[in-house]
């Protein structure tokens, strides 16, 4: 394959690994220095040679792939394929349409809202007890957001089992990027997989206990009992498949991108306030879709943090035919991934674009509408993130608790975040100070 890229700007670097440890150990630093290449520029990354997509242009035409060209499968198969198998992420074209199509459900309007009464339950029972001075945002919000995920996905609370399960989801993350491919005893991959197994465990009785019940408010019970317009619903092997992933996906995307905004506020205290106003001008209401709208600052603040540290920094695809991008023949089997990290940071559709400006998502400037595919932190067209809708929904209850009851302040160093597979901190934790204000 690198022959048949050799007409593309770019090195494959070194045999075997190529550029993998330098992308690994600072992936923005990486993106910068080959982004002046242009916006087309090949590497081999974890043994693959890989064309990386840095222009607006090209995002637009992989992942709307009005010609279905572009298999999301092909695309994560070699980082997650055995990890998070048969979920939304690695089915293609009808296959996905049709799992899409039943998951859909759960995802409605009425459904999220259903779920807004349980995510604020469990917020106020982790926020109740904070104590002032210095805290791990990071750590904190990992918890919440897990519980969040097992209590409205599931409809449980996992109490002695919470430490086994979120070292699973860790080992299943961390695996994904690992540069030893094969699951040998004592590496990366084997800890992912036995991540899986547990998970599979965990899962699969819940699922068959929530057969014999009656329809609930839960994601679990939803796709228990979800069918689409012909009478297809999901097998229970297929909704343990799919929920490891949205298990996965809810609590630490949102996690990365409140830990973000956390730092973001602490150190501008102007725009905390902002979102301070307008989280107690609710008065303790629960945080529905209604509420969420009234939150608008929030909002801005949540924009700025996705486009500074996209949740999902590179998303792969794989040409099933061959193809043109960006000037440059395409061969037939060709892995590319479109990089949010660099698009995000593009001066041709963001101002100062490393400076952080919530204002530039608002209506008069809406830096991001300057072009249909230079803001997509949930991806784009038929994959785009199922649940990006619950996901703010569920960031905007956490603030709405957190903000009118404590002041959050820098303690000490500033966020250092590792981009990829899910930025998360370097250190594993990321230090905040919090000084009461009042009830919460």
């Amino acid at each position: 394959m690198a022959d048949r890229l050799a007409h593309i700007p770019g090195s494959g670097g070194p045999p075997v690994l190529g550029e993998t440890v330098p992308w690994l150990r600072d992936a923005r630093a990486f993106v910068d220095a080959r982004r002046a290449r242009g916006d087309v520029v090949r590497s081999r990354l974890l043994g693959r040679d890989i064309v990386l997509l840095f222009g607006a242009d090209e995002a637009r035409e992989v992942l709307l792939d009005r010609d279905r060209i572009w298999s999301s499968r092909g695309g994560w198969q070699r980082t997650i394929g055995t990890l998070f198998r048969r979920g939304l992420m690695l089915r293609d074209f009808d296959d996905h349409h049709a799992h899409r199509r039943i998951m859909s459900v759960a995802f409605r309007r009425e459904a999220l809202d259903g779920y807004s009464g349980l995510i604020d339950g469990v917020v106020r029972r982790r926020l109740a007890g904070l104590a002032p001075g210095r805290v791990d945002a990071y750590g904190l919000l990992k918890r919440t957001t897990l519980d969040i995920a097992n209590e409205v996905f599931l409809g449980v609370s996992l109490e002695d089992r919470a430490d086994a399960v979120t070292r699973a989801f860790v080992d299943l993350v961390a695996a994904s990027v690992t540069p030893v491919r094969t699951a040998l005893p004592g590496t990366a991959m084997a800890r992912g997989l036995a991540g899986r197994r547990l998970l599979e465990a965990e899962l699969a009785p819940l699922v068959a206990r929530e057969r014999s019940r009656p329809p609930r408010r839960t994601l679990l019970s939803q796709l228990c009992h979800a069918i689409d317009e012909d009478g297809r619903g999901f097998d229970d092997a297929e909704i343990v498949d799919h929920l490891i992933f949205l298990l996965m996906a809810a609590h630490d995307t949102s996690t990365s991108t409140l830990t973000v905004m956390l730092a973001m506020l602490a150190d501008r205290p102007e725009w905390q306030d902002r979102c301070r106003r307008e989280a107690a001008a609710l008065d303790g209401a629960v945080v529905d879709l209604d509420a969420a709208r009234r939150m608008p600052a929030t909002e801005l603040v949540v924009k700025e943090a996705t486009r500074l540290h996209p949740p999902v920094p590179f998303i792969p695809r794989r040409a099933i035919r061959d193809t043109e991008l960006g000037g440059y023949a395409i061969p037939s089997g060709t892995l590319v991934s479109v990089v949010s990290l660099a698009i995000h940071r593009d001066p041709r559709w963001f101002a100062a674009p490393e400076r952080v400006d919530p204002d530039r998502f608002g209506e008069t400037r809406a830096e991001h509408r300057s072009h249909s595919h230079c803001f997509v932190p949930f991806g784009g067209g038929a994959h785009q993130c199922i649940g990006n809708h619950l996901s703010l929904l569920e960031i905007k209850a956490i603030l709405a608790r957190l903000l009118p009851a404590w002041r959050v302040e820098t303690a000490g160093a500033g966020l250092d975040l590792r981009p990829i597979p899910i930025p998360q901190p370097r250190r594993g934790r990321h230090d905040l100070t919090l000084s009461p204000l009042g009830r919460p």
